[in-house]
């Protein structure tokens, strides 16, 4: 049976992608408080990852392509502001290599794992904790407010540590799916 590619949780992921567009938009156009406004668009793409995954299991719609769409959607909305911060001096470029490397890494490993296996792995939890520090970190990098910078210089070093630990995470999982005592696991 074919699986509806157009489920709710389907759609909320590929607007995270859609909803780049004003976050660049407004990242760049020169108006009064455009950063809020590329925050507010940001915020609204940080609350549709909470939700793909709420309606994916509410409504049981689960699937492949939103093992794949979700992951990726955050990577490019994550990629997008991390270079436009980079851009403009408000991240470092350590914490950008870090974050983009990360991502690319665990993304060409998942591709690997699926020419490998067939399998898409999902989003792990130390991952989906890291991307919320690391969203934390960029949307306070975003806004040039004084009272945050505390908040934000926690967030920094919370999300790099929570970047290594999940990525740690993951190459352990990469591991045990391609180590041949799983390889025979999978193909019985």
């Amino acid at each position: 049976m074919k699986e509806n590619p157009w489920t709710i949780s389907n759609v909320l992921s590929a607007s995270r992608i859609l909803l780049m567009a004003p976050v660049v938009y407004f990242f760049l156009a020169p108006v009064e408080h455009n950063r809020e406004y590329a925050v507010l668009f940001t915020l609204l793409a940080v609350t549709t990852d909470a939700l793909d995954g709420y309606f994916a299991r509410l409504f049981h719609e689960e699937s492949e392509l939103g093992k794949v769409i979700d992951p990726l959607a955050d990577k490019i909305g994550v990629g997008i502001v991390v270079v436009l911060l980079l851009i403009f001096g408000d991240i470092s470029l350590w914490f950008a290599i870090l974050v983009l490397g990360r991502d690319i890494a665990i993304f060409l490993g998942g591709l690997y794992i699926r020419k490998r296996t067939g399998l898409i792995l999902p989003s792990n939890m130390a991952g989906k904790i890291a991307v919320c520090f690391v969203a934390l970190t960029l949307v306070l990098s975003m806004l040039h407010y004084q009272m945050f910078s505390m908040a934000r210089t926690f967030s920094l070093y919370a999300s790099t540590a929570l970047l290594v630990f999940s990525f740690i995470v993951y190459a352990n999982r990469f591991r045990n799916v391609l180590s041949p005592s799983e390889k025979n696991t999978i193909q019985s």
